[in-house]
């Protein structure tokens, strides 16, 4: 199955930028997104949960993430936070994240030049099961345009969409895993016909399809994606 490339647009309220969503690459084809980012650098990249794998579920197999931090964009300001997989530090990711400028997001955030302030809810998946919620407030009383990299999708109803935050990307669905008549089948924390699976939901909630598959079920109509979302008032255009 080939990596595509996904473009979506949202409404900003005066911020313009061009962002690459990557989520779910787990041991996936790493110099393939590597190559796609290089080819058309975005502005700013999102990695959004499990990177690689870690135990329980798995033993460590970190070979994909290495690969594709080695080979991101020079000079692309790029977060990553982690989801489920990925939630057990792996000492040969903690430096090759270092090495390749990635910032880490774990209930902090980073605000940048351009006015867009990037925060990290990590996955709750073996904490407790409810993401961090002081973080979330104070997050979302911060000022500006704010950006939430949240692995799980269905936080979004539950925690995030009464929020001031502007934009929220995720992961973590598969797309639905099968795609019938244009919607998912089944989402890990969704169950049977989850509503966010792939796409831009209320404009506020842009989830990726991934770009791997870590369970034996095949994925009919969901292809591995690097997703690309332009961000920009009405009426203008967003990076390139």
């Amino acid at each position: 199955m080939k990596i595509k490339k996904t473009e979506y647009q949202v409404t900003s309220s005066g911020v313009t930028a061009r962002i690459a969503l990557l989520a779910d690459l787990h041991r996936g084809r790493a110099e393939e997104v590597a190559s796609i980012l290089r080819d058309d650098p975005p502005d700013l990249i999102l990695i959004a949960g499990d990177l690689y794998e870690s135990p329980p579920r798995n033993p460590f197999d970190v070979a994909a993430a290495l690969t594709l931090l080695a080979g991101l964009p020079a000079g692309v300001p790029t977060f990553y936070c982690r989801g489920n997989h990925d939630h057990s530090p792996h000492p040969e990711v903690t430096r090759a994240l270092s090495d390749a400028g990635v910032v880490e997001l774990d209930s902090t955030c980073r605000t940048l030049p351009a006015g867009i302030t990037v925060g990290g809810l990590r996955s709750a998946h073996y904490t407790g099961k409810v993401p961090d919620l002081s973080f979330l407030a104070d997050f979302a009383a911060l000022p500006g345009y704010k950006i939430l990299i949240s692995h799980h999708p269905e936080y979004y109803p539950k925690y995030i969409r009464s929020l001031p935050i502007d934009l929220t990307v995720s992961g973590h669905a598969h797309g639905g895993q099968w795609a019938l008549f244009g919607h998912g089948l089944f989402a890990p924390g969704q169950g049977l016909f989850p509503r966010y699976t792939a796409g831009v939901y209320e404009g506020r909630l842009c989830v990726s399809r991934g770009l791997s598959n870590d369970v034996r079920v095949p994925r009919i109509g969901t292809p591995f994606e690097v997703v690309y979302l332009s961000v920009s008032p009405a009426g203008s255009e967003a990076g390139k």
